[in-house]
């Protein structure tokens, strides 16, 4: 890439398209909305109109083929991510997926390797992971002061009341609890411990489309410097409200985060008990809260990385494992294939 603002595509039109396009407006001077492509034209050419988008495409292989994009990002729903990634890295574009990556430890690597053969930028979009509270709180965690981790807390998810055929209950959109919430609190564990060593999982399924709709997961991960293994717990659901928080216990104190996906307030708690002193730190992000990760994308594009070392590729792949382990212990409810499915 040369010094010119960074030339966006987006491939699809839902409601996170929009968040994002909205927020990438905010970055007038890095940049530049460039295309947006859907399954019709009406749809590409609303959207265009509606965020300022220059030019509206009805297929996602014209966006593919536009040769003034610099990267793309990938808004479509779960089952569809490996093959648009693919479809845009062939085209030579550097993409930006939503989370999840792919729909298996399989695929992503192999989207990985298709990146890395191109020499082009690949970055899972876990914003969570851009978020300047939780890299505080990962920086303090691992750099001992709290002494070594004992447990993990992690829940997120909320109850789903709507139509049986939305995406989040739908097997043939890659729906469920695990691939569409899952994901933050894998992606949070892997952020302060990395890969568990062991995964037990349980839960259960929708009773009419048989998509995981409550999943937990007891993790231990691996000893470090002669310290006992640390454990955790992990908790996705679409049936009730959990606290939707993220704790990290520490024998010397603890750090605690208000939120799982966007949080505004850590905690730092030193000590225990009547002589614990509590370190409050608060942020807020502009927009929706994508702006700081349009920026870590377009830094590492006009650095010529091919991935962020805030999403690395080792990371996503990790957790991509972790996901499809955590899958086979709840059980598969009937799921059906979801790659190729058009929607």
């Amino acid at each position: 890439m040369t010094n010119h603002r960074t030339r966006w595509g987006v491939l699809s039109t839902g409601h996170i398209a929009g968040v994002f396009a909205r927020d990438l407006a905010l970055l007038p001077d890095e940049a530049e909305l460039a295309a947006v492509a859907s399954r019709t034209s009406e749809k590409a050419e609303k959207f265009a109109a509606e965020y300022g988008f220059e030019r509206a495409y009805g297929s996602y292989a014209e966006l593919a083929a536009d040769p003034q994009i610099d990267v793309v990002y990938i808004a479509s729903p779960h089952h569809d991510h490996f093959d648009s990634a693919r479809l845009c890295l062939q085209g030579g574009k550097s993409v930006l997926v939503e989370k999840p990556l792919t729909t298996s430890a399989a695929d992503t690597e192999e989207l990985i390797k298709l990146a890395e053969r191109h020499g082009l930028f690949l970055m899972e979009a876990l914003w969570t992971r851009t978020n300047p509270l939780l890299r505080k709180a990962v920086q303090v965690v691992r750099s001992g002061e709290l002494g070594s981790v004992r447990h993990l807390e992690i829940s997120f998810g909320f109850r789903f009341t709507g139509p049986d055929d939305h995406r989040l209950l739908d097997p043939a959109q890659a729906g469920g609890a695990i691939w569409d919430l899952g994901v933050y609190p894998a992606h949070v564990s892997n952020a302060f411990l990395g890969e568990p060593a062991e995964l037990l999982g349980f839960g259960h399924h929708h009773p009419r489309t048989g998509v995981d709709s409550h999943a937990a997961a007891l993790l231990r991960f691996p000893c470090t410097e002669g310290d006992p293994a640390p454990t955790g717990s992990l908790l996705a659901t679409l049936e009730t409200d959990p606290a939707n928080r993220t704790t990290v216990y520490c024998t010397e104190g603890r750090v605690e985060l208000d939120n799982v996906v966007k949080p505004d307030v850590l905690k730092i708690i030193r000590g225990s008990g009547s002589d614990a002193e509590t370190e409050e730190v608060i942020t807020q992000l502009p927009g929706g809260g994508y702006t700081l990760q349009a920026q870590e994308v377009m830094f590492r594009l006009r650095s010529g990385e091919l991935e962020s070392p805030l999403v690395p590729w080792q990371d996503t792949l990790a957790v991509a494992r972790t996901l499809d382990r955590w899958l086979l212990a709840v059980g598969d409810g009937s799921r059906e294939s979801t790659r190729g499915v058009d929607r």
